[in-house]
């Protein structure tokens, strides 16, 4: 069956305040408007002039606002990896950098208001945690026990190093997009699920996934932009970007998420860019993704103009097979972080996703 899709609209641009921008995030908030989330204001990742910026939407997506700043940090910079609902508020996890090195960053929640529009509840979390350079929070869902999972990715240090006073002496450059040399040489890449209470107040870790590569120059495959499906009875399924694979890699835990067995290279190409996965209530999984490869030697190319096609797959038995593939963006336009949701309502996805400059919304009959 084919999806039926509205036409794509360009809802953001950037401009000469906002000069750049990242991973869109779209959800309904609880007072029923769309808010799309984003970083931008600088000129790239850890730019000290970026900020977390929303556009929104009071008519289901037919216009939008002008961008507005939520927070902003003096002299750090900031990134805004997920977004989720729940329980009648709106969190938007992210996190703050006194540099360029994400790995040396501050986690936060900033949450809505008793308005369920305005955020403006924003505290420091998982302090605990920063010791290992950070927590990167993805999208969570509500497993069907009522369960709150997040998949999670961090570094745990193999050696000792500072990333402030680490000079390159050679590190191949193929490395560079996602380690910046010695923290990919000197960190273990892994990754696992937080459990979080109905207030977001609290957050429990779960799983230590990793892969070590004897023989590479860096400890073992850079795991990180998780996503995780709700199976059933328990079984959860965890998709992973795996930079220099050339694939996604998969883990599975048959008891929602509390452990994890051995991660495992798929058959589904992926050229080192995030994967989103939906779950719908018939079960069936929805995975947006950009199923191409990557030449990581390529070191002359634009980095992300591998993302491209972007495309939706559909799956009934739990991601073994996909049973429908459907191209959203062809190739060789980019198109990467894809982002939405499922509204029960409208028995549709509401999908975004950017290219570096503009941010497209789409919604998805399924």
């Amino acid at each position: 069956m084919t999806a039926q899709t509205e036409r794509t609209q360009q809802i953001f641009q950037v401009n000469d305040t906002f000069t750049w921008l990242r991973e869109p995030l779209l959800r309904r908030l609880p007072d029923e408007s769309l808010c799309c989330a984003l970083f931008t204001g600088g000129g790239s990742d850890g730019d000290l002039r970026n900020v977390v910026a929303a556009i929104r939407s009071d008519d289901d997506g037919a216009t939008w606002s002008q961008p507005e700043v939520l927070k902003q940090l003096s002299g750090q910079s900031a990134w805004a990896p997920s977004m989720m609902v729940h329980a009648g508020q709106a969190h938007i996890f992210w996190f703050s950098s006194h540099d360029r090195h994400r790995y040396r960053k501050v986690n936060h929640l900033l949450s809505t208001g008793s308005d369920g529009r305005t955020f403006t509840e924003d505290q420091t979390i998982l302090p605990g945690w920063n010791a290992e350079r950070g927590v990167d929070v993805r999208h969570g869902t509500v497993l069907r026990d009522g369960r709150v999972l997040l998949p999670i990715a961090w570094l745990d240090p193999v050696r000792d190093f500072d990333p402030e006073t680490w000079v390159d002496r050679g590190t191949n450059r193929r490395y560079g997009n996602f380690g910046w040399g010695g923290v990919a040489q000197n960190n273990q890449y892994c990754v696992g699920v937080m459990e979080a209470n109905d207030a977001f107040t609290e957050f429990t870790r779960h799983g230590r996934v990793t892969k070590s590569m004897p023989g590479w120059e860096i400890p073992g495959v850079p795991f990180f932009e998780n996503a995780i499906a709700d199976l059933g009875d328990g079984k959860v399924a965890m998709l992973i970007r795996a930079d220099l694979t050339n694939q996604l890699w998969r883990t599975d835990s048959d008891d929602g998420g509390l452990t994890w067995g051995e991660p495992r290279p798929t058959s589904i190409p992926n050229p080192g860019s995030k994967p989103r996965i939906i779950n719908l209530p018939d079960g069936r999984i929805v995975l947006f993704h950009n199923p191409n490869k990557k030449d990581y030697d390529d070191v002359r190319a634009h980095s992300h103009k591998y993302r491209t096609p972007l495309e939706m797959w559909v799956s009934d038995d739990g991601m073994d097979t996909w049973q429908q593939r459907e191209t959203l963006v062809p190739s060789p336009a980019l198109a990467q972080y894809p982002d939405g949701f499922y509204d029960h309502d409208a028995h549709c996805i509401y999908l975004v996703w950017e290219n570096d400059r503009t941010i497209s919304f789409r919604k998805i009959a399924v």
